[in-house]
């Protein structure tokens, strides 16, 4: 019996077994199953998702490349822009052969997969330079952007001078004279407070004018109307020495808080400098650096410092004279004019070592104003002579005895000179120190500038 039961058992145990072995079976092959239809579906998701990175295709007619235009042109765009899905965002653009962006882009958008382009893009820039550029027709399908690249060449337009604008000063204020085309000057407008500075910017169409009491105006041009103004750049019991200048499109001014502000057309400030201890008088741009004279109290203590142009001291040397006025020399130094006693003295300031050394020979004449001369001179007004002094050995040669400058600027088209006296402006023909002609204003002039067309 015995025997028999465990046969019996045996016999329950592999039978038993075989379920179990036949339900894993089926097990398996759903697992199998399942598997197959989850690869099966990455697999189609997968190829879904690369065809939608598919980039988009262009393919252009117009314009052909070499194509020559004018700075302020259009141009016909003839494309076709195709994708597997889209939607299709399609920019066209012009830059330079440093990839700089010179125009604002003509866009396009579409849903679908495909769009066709035939239009005439108008571009209004009229700072081309005369060169090479590109025209650029972007595409972009949200995972892919792809760039067509055509050649085309620009002539730039002729650079003019519209106007010269000058500052009279008035009992109450100060009157504002513009040249008509005859070349006669008119008041065009008012400004009821005394001015240290002002400067024209013909990039945004303004003239920025700096007052006494810590006013930063800024009118535009032709109609004279404030545009923007920013006050409280004085501060109490300082004597206010500020500047304004234009570069690279920004127009600059300093305070009397330690602070170099660079402003754009709205106002925006676009670039600062702040000063680490004294108050800044007066500044030059050099090097693509910003070099700027310091006043640290009432005791004549000044020091030159020399900023990155976004900000943040660079060096700074210690001086012991009365600086006036810093212009670039090389690529490695600038000029600064100073008082000694009642004379004048030269300095080279090497930037790139902070290093100050005497220039040239002592100039027995107070200092009023010098600028660089179109042939790489320096051209010195002091005491009542202007003068001409080479850069290398600071030789000096008289260019006209007799002839005293409040301030001097060269218009850049004609090379002409053009000099304030009291009230007085004469212009004369550089190289030559011959008068070309003299305009006599009703009060002493503080200030002139010119407006280009560009």
């Amino acid at each position: 019996m015995f025997d028999n039961l465990l046969k019996n058992s045996e016999l329950c145990g592999m039978q038993l077994n075989k379920i179990i072995s036949f339900n894993n079976n089926i097990l398996n092959i759903r697992l199998f199953y399942i598997l197959l239809l989850i690869t099966s579906l990455l697999y189609v998701l997968s190829c879904k998702k690369e065809k939608k990175d598919t980039a988009p295709i262009i393919s252009y007619s117009f314009p052909q490349s070499n194509l020559t235009l004018n700075a302020i042109d259009s141009v016909r765009i003839k494309a076709n822009i195709s994708d597997d899905y889209g939607p299709l965002i399609v920019s066209v653009y012009i830059i330079n052969d440093q990839m700089k962006t010179f125009t604002q882009p003509l866009v396009k958008t579409f849903s679908g997969s495909e769009i066709n382009i035939d239009e005439f893009y108008f571009f209004n820039n009229m700072y081309f330079e005369t060169g090479i550029y590109y025209i650029v027709i972007r595409a972009e399908d949200g995972n892919n952007t792809v760039n067509e690249f055509i050649k085309v060449n620009i002539v730039e337009i002729p650079k003019v001078l519209n106007s010269i604008y000058v500052g009279i000063e008035d009992l109450n204020g100060v009157k504002i004279f513009c040249n008509d085309t005859l070349g006669n000057f008119n008041e065009i407008g008012y400004i009821s407070s005394t001015i240290i500075s002002a400067c024209v910017n013909s990039y945004t169409k303004q003239m920025s004018v700096l007052t006494y009491d810590g006013n930063f105006i800024t009118y535009s041009i032709p109609d004279f109307q404030v545009t923007w103004q920013k006050s409280g750049l004085t501060t109490p019991g300082h004597l206010f020495k500020g500047e304004t200048k234009v570069y690279e499109n920004f127009t600059y001014v300093n305070d009397a808080n330690g602070y170099i502000y660079g402003y754009d057309y709205l106002g925006n400030v676009r670039n600062i400098n702040s000063i680490e201890d004294g108050v800044p008088i007066s500044f030059n741009f050099c090097n693509n650096n910003i070099l700027t004279f310091v006043e640290y109290d009432f005791y004549n203590s000044y020091s030159i410092q020399q900023l990155y142009p976004n900000g943040g001291l660079i060096s700074k040397y210690q001086i012991n004279f009365q600086p006036f006025k810093i212009l670039p020399s090389s690529s490695i130094s600038t000029t600064i004019w100073g008082k000694s006693q009642n004379n004048t003295q030269m300095y080279t300031y090497y930037t790139e070592i902070n290093n100050l050394q005497t220039f040239g020979s002592l100039i027995n004449e107070n200092f009023n104003d010098v600028v660089v001369t179109p042939d790489n001179k320096y051209l010195l007004s002091a005491g009542n002579n202007l003068m001409t002094i080479e850069k290398t050995y600071g030789n000096t040669m008289v260019y006209a005895s007799g002839n005293r400058a409040d301030f001097m600027k060269f218009e850049s088209l004609s090379n002409s000179l053009y000099t304030a006296d009291s009230n007085i402006m004469s212009v004369y023909n550089y190289p030559n120190s011959s008068k070309i002609n003299s305009y006599t204003f009703l009060g002493k002039i503080l200030f002139f500038d010119f407006f280009y067309n560009k």
